[in-house]
């Protein structure tokens, strides 16, 4: 049953429909959700920009690297800017260009032996340089046994060298007018190397003399290693014929070894010099070249020995 207003009038269920003042009311709530998710993305857009230019500073890098890795294939000596790779050129106006060279190692050998067997010089492109080819050029000098070269970036190389060890001096030309070069164990000649003054350094550096005497010098070093009150007191070893080895004593005495089995004739002389002490006596020469005998020259009575004439100058 309908109800009467004050007026009379019957009065009317309110409708259950929306009126047009809600709809408005929903489309503005729908429009500001829509500009909260139109703003939240603004945002994160935002956030994104740094972590872009860390990617993008990841890929430069990157590139860079891998141009790096690719080095070793280019050219063996730095050539200029104009005319090298489009990677050293784009690095050398970066500044990745040679501004100091440091060698380490190198204790007998010249820096400007290195620097030039090296082929770089301050002020080229540091990319531009093969370090493979540079380290195979400065082993290529004489007293280096092998040779690293490495990029310090940005601007340095750094060349480290294993020099070769002198092994023994040997006695070359004719009697009158010898020179003296040192060899390494392998009886290579050390080239561009003060013989007298890797003596100074190591008096117990051995004199070699004779053709053919550096290729056996490490076998009869071997042989003597067993026997230190032999090998301390020996100055001098000289290869004879190509057959075998006379040792010349510091106090003079020279002693002929066989041409085989010179192991059993030095192991025969150490124990007489235990025994006697026959290496310090004042003879001439103790010959060993027989097997089974052993010849002792005393010196001639009317000549003073080396040791007998040194005391008497002093």
């Amino acid at each position: 049953m309908s109800r009467l207003s004050a007026t009379g009038a019957p009065m009317r269920a309110p409708s259950s429909r929306p009126t047009a003042k809600a709809k408005a009311k929903k489309a503005v709530t729908a429009q500001d959700r829509l500009k909260a998710r139109t703003l939240f993305f603004r945002r994160v857009k935002r956030s994104l920009k740094p972590g872009l230019w860390v990617l993008a500073g990841i890929v430069v890098v990157t590139f860079i690297v891998q141009g790096i890795r690719a080095i070793p294939s280019a050219p063996a000596k730095a050539v200029p800017v104009q005319t090298t790779s489009s990677f050293a050129r784009f690095t050398a106006a970066a500044g990745f260009r040679v501004a100091s060279i440091k060698i380490i190692g190198a204790e007998n050998t010249a820096p400007s032996a290195i620097q030039a067997a090296l082929g770089a010089k301050v002020g080229d492109p540091i990319f531009g340089i093969s370090v493979k080819d540079a380290a195979s050029r400065v082993a290529q000098v004489g007293s280096v046994q092998s040779a690293i070269v490495e990029r310090e970036l940005p601007a340095t190389l750094v060349v480290s060298i294993t020099e070769r060890a002198a092994f023994a001096i040997w006695q070359t030309g004719s009697g009158t007018s010898p020179q003296f070069v040192l060899i390494d164990k392998s009886g290579n000649v050390i080239a561009n190397q003060d013989a007298a003054a890797a003596k100074r350094r190591d008096p117990n550096l051995l004199l070699l003399v004779g053709q053919g005497a550096p290729q056996h010098a490490a076998a009869l070093k071997a042989e003597l290693s067993a026997y230190p009150s032999i090998s301390s007191r020996i100055a001098a070893a000289e290869w004879v014929d190509g057959l075998r080895w006379n040792l010349t004593l510091k106090v003079g005495t020279v002693v002929k070894l066989p041409m085989n089995d010179a192991p059993t004739a030095l192991a025969q002389l150490a124990r007489l010099q235990s025994s006697m002490e026959l290496l310090d006596r004042p003879v001439e020469a103790i010959d060993m070249r027989l097997p089974g005998r052993m010849v002792v020259h005393p010196y001639p009575s009317d000549a003073a020995s080396p040791t007998m004439k040194a005391a008497g100058h002093t």
